[in-house]
Order: C-alpha cells, then sequence, then structure tokens
C-alpha cells in the first residue's frame, strides 16, 4: 500500500476530506491530503533523453525548419471573424501567394497586417501536410470548450500558422460542449469523446496534443512534437494579452495543464481523463495522479521557450468537489475514463472543413455511469486506514521527508 501523508494535518481535515463514497479500496492506492501534496510535488522527469534525430528530409522534425524564427507574431483578429474566414485566408489567400516565400502583409476584413510566412502546404483527407518534407509524426490538436466562440477562432487563426512554421503534418479538432444547455464544462469528457473520435476515424495519429482554447505559443522553436517515452507539458510560463512580456506567470510544478502532448498509447495507459469534474478545477490535477499511479513522469521544454499568451475570457464555475474526488483518484483509474466515454457522450454535429474538424458533443450530465459498488462495512475500513496513518505519522515523523521521496520520485 503506496500512503502519502502529511504529518500535520488534524483529525478534523483528514475526516472532511475523506468521508466520500468510495467502492472497496484495492489493494494499491494513494491517498493524498491534496492540498499538502499538490504543492510539494513534482512529475517532472528527473532524467532523460530527448529524441535528437538526424537531419533527414524523408523523416523530417520540426527541428531543423528552415521557417523557425523564435518569436511567433500571433494576430489578434476584429471580434466580426467567422470561421469562414479563416478557411478562406488559409485554403484561398494564402494558396494564392503559394510561391513567395518573403513575408507578405496582408490586409482582410477581420484582421490588418497579418505578416504570416507563405508555407507550401496541401490538405488531403482531413489532415494537412507540408509540400516540402515528410513529418515524422501525425499530429491532432484537440481543444475542448463550451462557448467561448470568438477565443476559438482567434486560436485557429493562429494554429495554423505556427503549425507550419514547424512544418508538422497535422489536423485541428474543437470538441465543444453544447447540451445539457445549462450544464457546466466538463473538459475530461470533452478530451475522451476527442480521442474516440480520432480512434474511430483511422487517422493514424501519432501525437496527440490536449490545447487549452485560450492560449497562443510565442515562441515557435517550442516543439509541438511528442517524445515516444514520457508525456511533454509545454505551458511553463503564461502572461495575459494586456501583459507585456516581462510579465508572465509561473505556475507549480504538478500542473500539466494548458497544453500537453502525449502519444495515444500513454493516453490509454491512464485510460484518459476522469469523466467525473464539472465546472473549473480539478481534472488536471487528477490526470497528475493518474500519471504517477503509472510510474510516468512529464518533461518539458526550455524554460524561455514555453511562453504564451492567455486571451481573455470569463472564469468558470469551481468545482466544489473537486478536493473529494482527487483524494481518491487512484481508485477510480481503471473504472472511470477513457474507457467509459462511449455511453456517456453523444455526437450532435460533426462539421468538417479543412481549417478545422468541429465536433458539437452532448456530454449527458444526468448519466455519469461511474456507480462503484457499496462497501460493506466502509467506516470499519475507513478507521483502520485513519489509524493505519495517524501511527504512521507519530512513529515515522522523522522519516516523513525521505518517505514522501521515496514515492513520489521517479
Amino acid at each position: 500500500m503506496s500512503i502519502i501523508y502529511n504529518t500535520s494535518i488534524n483529525d478534523h481535515d483528514f475526516k472532511q476530506n475523506s468521508l466520500i463514497q468510495s467502492s472497496s479500496i484495492p489493494p494499491q492506492y494513494l491517498l493524498i491530503p491534496y492540498r499538502e501534496f499538490v504543492l510539494r510535488t513534482s512529475i517532472s522527469c528527473h532524467t532523460f533523453k530527448l529524441i535528437e534525430p538526424k537531419k533527414n528530409l524523408f523523416q523530417f522534425h520540426p527541428k531543423y525548419s528552415p521557417y523557425l524564427h523564435g518569436i511567433f507574431p500571433f494576430i489578434i483578429p476584429y471580434s466580426n471573424i467567422t470561421f469562414d474566414d479563416i478557411e478562406n485566408f488559409y485554403t484561398k489567400i494564402l494558396i494564392k501567394n503559394q510561391n513567395q516565400t518573403d513575408n507578405i502583409i496582408h490586409q482582410t476584413s477581420f484582421a490588418s497586417n497579418i505578416t504570416f510566412k507563405n508555407i507550401p502546404y496541401r490538405y488531403e483527407n482531413e489532415m494537412w501536410y507540408p509540400i516540402e518534407v515528410i513529418s515524422a509524426q501525425r499530429t491532432a490538436i484537440l481543444v475542448p470548450l463550451q462557448g467561448r466562440d470568438y477565443n476559438a477562432k482567434v486560436f485557429l487563426l493562429n494554429i495554423h500558422a505556427f503549425a507550419r512554421r514547424q512544418l508538422l503534418t497535422y489536423t485541428i479538432i474543437l470538441i465543444e460542449q453544447v447540451k445539457p444547455s445549462n450544464s457546466r464544462f466538463n473538459k475530461g469528457r470533452l478530451y475522451n469523446a476527442g480521442v474516440r473520435y480520432i480512434e474511430q476515424q483511422s487517422l493514424n495519429i501519432t501525437c496527440l496534443i490536449l490545447h487549452d482554447v485560450d492560449l497562443i505559443p510565442e515562441n515557435d522553436e517550442n516543439l509541438y512534437t511528442c517524445e515516444l517515452q514520457h508525456p511533454k507539458h509545454t505551458t511553463i510560463r503564461i502572461r495575459q494579452l494586456n501583459n507585456t512580456r516581462n510579465n508572465y506567470m509561473r505556475y507549480y510544478e504538478f500542473l500539466i495543464g494548458g497544453v500537453l502532448l502525449l502519444t495515444f498509447d500513454m493516453y490509454k495507459k491512464i485510460n484518459g481523463f476522469s469523466n467525473l469534474y464539472w465546472g473549473w478545477g480539478g481534472e488536471d490535477d487528477d490526470l497528475s495522479l493518474r500519471f504517477i499511479q503509472q510510474r510516468m513522469c512529464v518533461i518539458r521544454p526550455k524554460y524561455e521557450l514555453a511562453i504564451y499568451v492567455a486571451l481573455p475570457h470569463p472564469k468558470g464555475q469551481a468545482n466544489g468537489a473537486r478536493f473529494n474526488l482527487l483524494t481518491w483518484s487512484t481508485i477510480r483509474l481503471n473504472a472511470d475514463g477513457y474507457k467509459q466515454i462511449d455511453s456517456m457522450i453523444h455526437f450532435v454535429n460533426i462539421r468538417k472543413i479543412s481549417t478545422v474538424t468541429h465536433l458539437k458533443i452532448d456530454v449527458n450530465a444526468d448519466n455519469s455511469l461511474y456507480k462503484p459498488p457499496l462497501m460493506k462495512n466502509f467506516q470499519s475500513t475507513y478507521n483502520t486506514i485513519y489509524n493505519n496513518i495517524t501511527t504512521i505519522g507519530k512513529t515515522e515523523t522523522t522519516t516523513t521527508t525521505s518517505t514522501f521521496l521515496k514515492t513520489t520520485s521517479f
């Protein structure tokens, strides 16, 4: 049994955070006083080796793209921009100037002074391909949202140009929660639904990029490629749109929200996202706990490259139940996630144009389908666990630090 604990927590707080509906406790689990744990834990890999391919045009990697220039000049369009405007820009305006490799300043009805370079690309079978090379990976950028229409258009306009600088073979999928209309946001179900769609379409995707709709990358050397051995988290520093480049905020090491890259096999190994988080907060940290449970660590790009600008947006309603859910996250790993998504969602509408596949999803809020078997003797089992933990805390206080590090190290 693996237990991570905080010896300073008092009896009242422990019982308040632990008394939740639960199934029979399996032989291996992680019992987490969450607030203390998250501030003391890093899931970054201590040692790892990045893929360092040789320059080979037949198996091309973005590292060698001649279009990388560092700072990415993102565009904030006018509020009247439409999805059709973006489609027209990438399928007609840029293609018209395909042979011109120098920067051209484009003036449009939805934005002025667009300086995106005309990089030769073709569209085929829901994927964009660079004409000059063969990409090493086939990438899907998945973007969950509820409303946030303008953010989605700003993101879409910019991310195509960003991906092309890196000469990715890619597709972009918006996963929008449209039903029930009054339901809180469930990002986990949307990601699980998006990955299921990819699997059903047989797109042969080798790299999944889980991307918040309000984040625009600011450096094109922040490579959007998956590592084969570890998930990659690229959202190290974020600034608000109205802040200067000197005002980035750095988040705690345990965080893997924002932008996360992983292979389909990694996603299946952790059973994707939990389907139980309604509202803002908790689902990304739940995913971190799944990584820990599966002995997986994350890698991050260089500090100066992993920078993003955050678009303005209203803050979602907080999930008041998230700490209780997080306490028992690893118990639910195999019974709550990607494998269970089919009966929890319904595809209301699927719109495919070359610049985006737009999935509209009914997340079926009345059907969580997570009904753990009743614990016959919950109080007795709870008391046993609690007594074990408090006994450990009293007798092994001097070894708390080493025990903690041993439990969470990679």
